[in-house]
Protein backbone atom coordinates (compact mmCIF):
# COMPACT_ATOMS: atom_id res chain seq x y z
CA UNK A 1 0.00 0.00 0.00
CA UNK A 2 1.32 3.44 -0.75
CA UNK A 3 1.53 6.01 1.71
CA UNK A 4 -0.60 8.18 0.15
CA UNK A 5 -3.33 5.54 0.53
CA UNK A 6 -2.82 6.21 4.75
CA UNK A 7 -4.05 9.57 4.08
CA UNK A 8 -7.35 11.05 4.51
CA UNK A 9 -8.89 11.70 1.14
CA UNK A 10 -12.31 13.11 0.76
CA UNK A 11 -11.85 14.30 -2.78
CA UNK A 12 -11.16 11.30 -5.20
CA UNK A 13 -14.54 9.39 -6.38
CA UNK A 14 -16.04 6.78 -4.82
CA UNK A 15 -14.61 3.31 -5.69
CA UNK A 16 -10.71 4.71 -6.07
CA UNK A 17 -9.76 2.41 -3.75
CA UNK A 18 -11.51 -1.03 -3.78
CA UNK A 19 -11.15 -3.41 -0.58
CA UNK A 20 -9.30 -6.54 -2.00
CA UNK A 21 -9.73 -10.13 -0.76
CA UNK A 22 -6.44 -10.05 1.20
CA UNK A 23 -7.25 -6.40 2.67
CA UNK A 24 -10.84 -8.52 3.92
CA UNK A 25 -9.14 -11.63 5.21
CA UNK A 26 -6.30 -9.73 7.41
CA UNK A 27 -9.39 -7.43 8.59
CA UNK A 28 -11.75 -10.61 9.52
CA UNK A 29 -8.54 -12.63 11.41
CA UNK A 30 -7.99 -9.06 13.28
CA UNK A 31 -12.15 -9.09 14.38
CA UNK A 32 -11.94 -13.01 15.55
CA UNK A 33 -13.51 -12.74 18.61
CA UNK A 34 -13.02 -16.63 19.73
CA UNK A 35 -8.88 -14.89 20.08
CA UNK A 36 -7.94 -13.54 23.60
CA UNK A 37 -8.76 -9.57 23.89
CA UNK A 38 -4.78 -8.83 23.93
CA UNK A 39 -3.92 -11.13 20.71
CA UNK A 40 -6.41 -9.63 18.96
CA UNK A 41 -5.36 -6.18 19.82
CA UNK A 42 -1.54 -7.15 18.53
CA UNK A 43 -3.20 -8.83 15.28
CA UNK A 44 -4.88 -5.22 14.52
CA UNK A 45 -1.81 -3.37 15.13
CA UNK A 46 -0.03 -5.50 12.62
CA UNK A 47 -3.03 -5.36 10.31
CA UNK A 48 -3.31 -1.68 10.99
CA UNK A 49 0.34 -1.17 9.64
CA UNK A 50 -0.46 -2.90 6.09
CA UNK A 51 -4.21 -2.29 5.70
CA UNK A 52 -4.80 0.86 7.21
CA UNK A 53 -6.96 2.06 4.27
CA UNK A 54 -8.52 4.01 2.85
CA UNK A 55 -11.39 1.25 1.23
CA UNK A 56 -14.49 2.09 -0.42
CA UNK A 57 -17.36 -0.52 -0.33
CA UNK A 58 -20.76 -1.08 -0.01
CA UNK A 59 -22.58 -2.44 2.76
CA UNK A 60 -26.04 -3.03 2.92
CA UNK A 61 -26.29 -1.52 -0.12
CA UNK A 62 -25.10 1.74 1.00
CA UNK A 63 -21.54 3.02 0.24
CA UNK A 64 -18.68 4.02 3.12
CA UNK A 65 -14.94 5.24 2.23
CA UNK A 66 -13.54 3.39 5.28
CA UNK A 67 -10.46 3.74 7.42
CA UNK A 68 -10.58 0.49 9.46
CA UNK A 69 -7.32 1.39 11.18
CA UNK A 70 -8.53 4.33 12.92
CA UNK A 71 -12.01 2.81 13.87
CA UNK A 72 -14.20 0.54 15.27
CA UNK A 73 -17.02 0.75 12.65
CA UNK A 74 -14.88 0.90 9.99
CA UNK A 75 -13.08 -2.50 10.90
CA UNK A 76 -16.68 -4.33 11.30
CA UNK A 77 -17.87 -3.11 7.75
CA UNK A 78 -15.16 -4.03 6.54
CA UNK A 79 -14.40 -7.47 8.19
CA UNK A 80 -18.22 -8.58 8.13
CA UNK A 81 -19.26 -6.63 4.86
CA UNK A 82 -22.39 -5.34 6.63
CA UNK A 83 -23.16 -2.49 8.83
CA UNK A 84 -22.74 -2.54 12.26
CA UNK A 85 -25.53 -3.04 15.06
CA UNK A 86 -27.81 -4.41 13.15
CA UNK A 87 -30.18 -5.03 15.74
CA UNK A 88 -30.50 -1.22 16.85
CA UNK A 89 -31.34 -0.56 12.93
CA UNK A 90 -33.96 -3.21 13.42
CA UNK A 91 -35.23 -1.83 16.29
CA UNK A 92 -35.87 2.17 14.64
CA UNK A 93 -36.20 1.14 11.30
CA UNK A 94 -40.22 1.10 11.90
CA UNK A 95 -40.03 4.66 12.82
CA UNK A 96 -38.57 5.91 10.27
CA UNK A 97 -39.70 6.57 6.80
CA UNK A 98 -40.83 9.87 4.71
CA UNK A 99 -41.69 12.87 6.45
CA UNK A 100 -39.56 11.37 9.50
CA UNK A 101 -37.25 13.53 11.52
CA UNK A 102 -33.90 11.62 12.54
CA UNK A 103 -31.50 13.18 14.84
CA UNK A 104 -28.37 11.47 15.17
CA UNK A 105 -25.83 12.71 17.99
CA UNK A 106 -22.08 11.17 17.29
CA UNK A 107 -22.85 10.28 13.63
CA UNK A 108 -19.15 8.88 13.56
CA UNK A 109 -19.01 7.75 9.72
CA UNK A 110 -22.35 7.81 9.08
CA UNK A 111 -23.83 4.33 9.58
CA UNK A 112 -26.93 5.13 11.05
CA UNK A 113 -27.45 8.66 9.48
CA UNK A 114 -27.04 6.99 6.28
CA UNK A 115 -29.41 4.14 6.88
CA UNK A 116 -32.08 6.46 8.24
CA UNK A 117 -31.79 8.71 5.13
CA UNK A 118 -31.91 5.59 3.12
CA UNK A 119 -35.39 5.49 4.53
CA UNK A 120 -36.29 8.03 3.55
CA UNK A 121 -36.09 10.22 7.02
CA UNK A 122 -34.81 13.73 6.79
CA UNK A 123 -31.57 13.42 9.25
CA UNK A 124 -29.41 16.05 11.08
CA UNK A 125 -26.05 13.80 11.70
CA UNK A 126 -24.08 16.07 14.20
CA UNK A 127 -20.05 14.98 14.87
CA UNK A 128 -17.98 16.76 17.35
CA UNK A 129 -14.56 15.14 15.86
CA UNK A 130 -13.32 17.12 12.77
CA UNK A 131 -11.64 14.22 10.69
CA UNK A 132 -14.96 12.12 11.78
CA UNK A 133 -17.20 14.79 10.41
CA UNK A 134 -14.96 14.93 6.96
CA UNK A 135 -15.21 11.53 6.52
CA UNK A 136 -19.67 11.60 7.34
CA UNK A 137 -19.59 14.10 4.78
CA UNK A 138 -17.77 12.33 2.87
CA UNK A 139 -19.99 9.08 2.72
CA UNK A 140 -23.41 11.24 2.59
CA UNK A 141 -21.97 12.68 -0.71
CA UNK A 142 -20.94 9.17 -1.78
CA UNK A 143 -24.50 8.07 -1.66
CA UNK A 144 -26.07 11.24 -2.89
CA UNK A 145 -28.19 11.88 0.01
CA UNK A 146 -29.74 15.62 -0.38
CA UNK A 147 -31.90 15.40 2.96
CA UNK A 148 -28.70 14.72 5.41
CA UNK A 149 -27.65 17.99 7.18
CA UNK A 150 -23.99 17.27 8.96
CA UNK A 151 -23.38 19.57 11.97
CA UNK A 152 -19.77 19.67 12.83
CA UNK A 153 -20.10 20.18 16.64
CA UNK A 154 -20.24 18.24 19.76
CA UNK A 155 -23.71 18.20 22.24
CA UNK A 156 -24.02 19.59 25.71
CA UNK A 157 -25.99 21.11 28.50
CA UNK A 158 -24.99 24.66 27.54
CA UNK A 159 -22.63 26.81 25.09
CA UNK A 160 -18.49 25.75 25.73
CA UNK A 161 -15.53 24.58 24.28
CA UNK A 162 -14.17 21.37 25.83
CA UNK A 163 -11.21 19.18 25.39
CA UNK A 164 -12.30 16.08 23.50
CA UNK A 165 -10.48 12.70 24.27
CA UNK A 166 -9.76 10.30 21.33
CA UNK A 167 -7.57 7.24 20.86
CA UNK A 168 -6.05 6.69 17.23
CA UNK A 169 -6.86 3.53 16.81
CA UNK A 170 -10.88 4.18 17.49
CA UNK A 171 -11.56 7.76 16.96
CA UNK A 172 -15.10 6.82 16.43
CA UNK A 173 -14.93 6.37 20.71
CA UNK A 174 -14.40 10.06 21.34
CA UNK A 175 -15.33 10.83 24.78
CA UNK A 176 -15.31 14.29 26.95
CA UNK A 177 -15.23 12.37 30.03
CA UNK A 178 -11.51 11.55 30.85
CA UNK A 179 -12.10 9.24 33.36
CA UNK A 180 -13.16 6.88 30.53
CA UNK A 181 -10.02 7.04 29.03
CA UNK A 182 -8.32 4.86 31.97
CA UNK A 183 -8.86 1.28 32.74
CA UNK A 184 -10.40 -1.03 30.78
CA UNK A 185 -10.18 1.67 27.71
CA UNK A 186 -6.78 3.07 28.64
CA UNK A 187 -4.97 3.62 25.43
CA UNK A 188 -3.07 6.50 23.38
CA UNK A 189 -5.54 8.97 24.35
CA UNK A 190 -5.28 12.86 23.29
CA UNK A 191 -7.43 15.63 23.63
CA UNK A 192 -8.44 18.28 20.74
CA UNK A 193 -10.50 21.30 21.54
CA UNK A 194 -14.18 21.15 20.19
CA UNK A 195 -17.07 23.84 20.32
CA UNK A 196 -20.01 22.46 22.32
CA UNK A 197 -23.47 23.42 21.58
CA UNK A 198 -27.09 22.30 23.36
CA UNK A 199 -29.38 20.29 21.53
CA UNK A 200 -32.24 23.01 22.02
CA UNK A 201 -30.08 25.40 20.02
CA UNK A 202 -29.21 23.43 17.08
CA UNK A 203 -33.24 22.33 16.69
CA UNK A 204 -33.89 26.05 16.79
CA UNK A 205 -31.19 27.00 13.99
CA UNK A 206 -32.69 24.24 11.84
CA UNK A 207 -36.31 25.06 12.65
CA UNK A 208 -37.07 21.34 13.32
CA UNK A 209 -40.92 21.04 14.87
CA UNK A 210 -40.35 17.50 15.86
CA UNK A 211 -37.90 14.85 16.27
CA UNK A 212 -39.20 11.21 15.47
CA UNK A 213 -35.97 9.06 16.44
CA UNK A 214 -33.26 11.19 18.74
CA UNK A 215 -29.76 8.71 18.66
CA UNK A 216 -27.26 9.78 21.18
CA UNK A 217 -23.94 7.61 21.39
CA UNK A 218 -21.73 9.77 23.32
CA UNK A 219 -19.63 7.56 25.44
CA UNK A 220 -20.23 8.31 28.68
CA UNK A 221 -22.02 12.07 27.94
CA UNK A 222 -25.34 10.77 26.86
CA UNK A 223 -27.13 12.36 30.16
CA UNK A 224 -25.65 15.71 29.97
CA UNK A 225 -27.20 15.52 25.83
CA UNK A 226 -30.39 14.10 26.56
CA UNK A 227 -31.93 15.49 30.30
CA UNK A 228 -31.38 19.35 29.06
CA UNK A 229 -32.93 18.83 25.89
CA UNK A 230 -35.66 17.40 27.55
CA UNK A 231 -36.10 20.40 30.29
CA UNK A 232 -35.77 23.32 28.13
CA UNK A 233 -37.66 22.03 25.19
CA UNK A 234 -41.47 22.43 24.65
CA UNK A 235 -43.04 18.63 25.06
CA UNK A 236 -44.45 18.75 21.50
CA UNK A 237 -40.39 18.33 20.15
CA UNK A 238 -39.66 15.44 23.10
CA UNK A 239 -38.56 12.73 20.88
CA UNK A 240 -41.26 10.20 19.97
CA UNK A 241 -38.30 7.47 20.36
CA UNK A 242 -34.60 7.62 21.75
CA UNK A 243 -32.14 5.07 21.31
CA UNK A 244 -29.49 5.78 24.14
CA UNK A 245 -26.12 4.23 24.44
CA UNK A 246 -26.33 2.79 27.91
CA UNK A 247 -22.68 0.88 27.96
CA UNK A 248 -20.63 3.65 29.39
CA UNK A 249 -23.77 4.57 32.09
CA UNK A 250 -21.28 4.36 34.75
CA UNK A 251 -20.12 8.03 33.72
CA UNK A 252 -23.19 10.10 33.50
CA UNK A 253 -23.43 12.57 36.16
CA UNK A 254 -27.71 11.94 36.53
CA UNK A 255 -29.58 8.89 35.60
CA UNK A 256 -31.42 9.34 32.12
CA UNK A 257 -33.17 6.34 32.82
CA UNK A 258 -34.79 7.26 35.89
CA UNK A 259 -35.85 10.50 34.31
CA UNK A 260 -37.24 9.10 30.55
CA UNK A 261 -38.93 7.02 32.93
CA UNK A 262 -40.45 9.67 34.83
CA UNK A 263 -41.25 11.70 31.66
CA UNK A 264 -43.45 9.03 30.39
CA UNK A 265 -41.00 7.22 28.22
CA UNK A 266 -41.11 3.07 27.66
CA UNK A 267 -38.37 0.67 27.24
CA UNK A 268 -39.30 -1.28 24.02
CA UNK A 269 -36.36 -2.68 22.91
CA UNK A 270 -32.21 -3.34 24.76
CA UNK A 271 -29.44 -4.43 22.96
CA UNK A 272 -25.76 -5.03 25.06
CA UNK A 273 -24.77 -1.23 24.37
CA UNK A 274 -27.96 0.12 23.87
CA UNK A 275 -31.75 1.02 24.53
CA UNK A 276 -34.51 1.88 22.80
CA UNK A 277 -37.29 4.20 25.00
CA UNK A 278 -40.59 5.04 23.08
CA UNK A 279 -43.12 7.77 24.39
Amino acid sequence: MSEAATLLDTRSPFGTYPAERMVRAAWRLADRHDLSRGLRRRIRSLVARFFSGPYDLEADGLKFRIYPGENYDDRKILSKGRLPEREEHRLIAPHLGEGKVFVDVGANIGSYAIFAAGLGARVVAIEANPLTADKLTFNVRANDLDTVTVMRTAVGPREDTLPLWQDPSNCGFATFVKDLTQGEWEGNWSPTFVKVRPLTAISDELDLHKIDVLKVDVEGFEDRVVLPFLRHVDRNLWPRVILLETNCRPYWSEDCLSELASRGYKVTGQTNDNMVFEL
